[in-house]
């Protein structure tokens, strides 16, 4: 009986590290569902059992296209499992947009609720942020075409000090 017991845990395992080597190391499935990681590129690759995710990006969406401006904003849940601060810089999106910019919400001393660009998003080590409606977001400037629930399209994010990450973004 733990003869049967050990072999099938050493089938187990043994299943485990070969799926575990076959599968890639920074798994791009631009799904917005799905947490996507980026790491630091270096000369020489940890394995995978090494690697560490830096940047955890869900549930990406845009609104459609804002007439008569034909602009919009980009959404995200932002979580940063390390031990250090990370920061954003920027964004892009030339698939679609002819400037991206971060951006923040607020509401003056009128009470008029207005927007401002910022210059990055502080993700603080083991925290998460959410970009939101209302509150910080990443604004799209001048579509190249207008955007309709169901489009899909890429935006980049840039960050500090790391390599960019494609975020596949579905338009709501």
């Amino acid at each position: 009986m733990k003869k049967k017991i050990l072999c099938g845990l050493g089938i187990t395992l043994l299943f485990c590290n070969i799926a575990g080597a076959a599968a890639p190391e920074n798994p791009n499935t631009n799904n917005s569902d799905t947490a996507i990681s980026g790491q630091q590129s270096g000369a020489e690759q940890p394995k995978a059992a090494e690697v560490k995710k830096t940047l955890e990006i869900t549930d990406i969406w845009a609104r459609k296209s804002m007439s008569p401006n034909n602009n919009s904003a980009a959404y995200m849940k932002i979580n940063n499992p390390t031990a250090e601060q990370i920061t954003i810089i920027g964004a892009s999106a030339s698939q679609i947009a002819n400037n991206v910019e971060l951006h923040k919400s607020f509401v003056d001393e009128k009470g008029v609720s207005r927007m401002t660009s910022i210059d990055k998003i502080v993700v603080p080590a083991g925290s998460s942020i959410e970009l939101t409606p209302g509150a910080i977001h990443i604004m799209l400037f001048d579509l190249k075409k207008n955007l309709s629930a169901g489009d899909k399209f890429n935006i980049t994010i840039k960050i500090e000090g790391k390599d960019p990450m494609v975020l596949e973004t579905l338009v709501k």
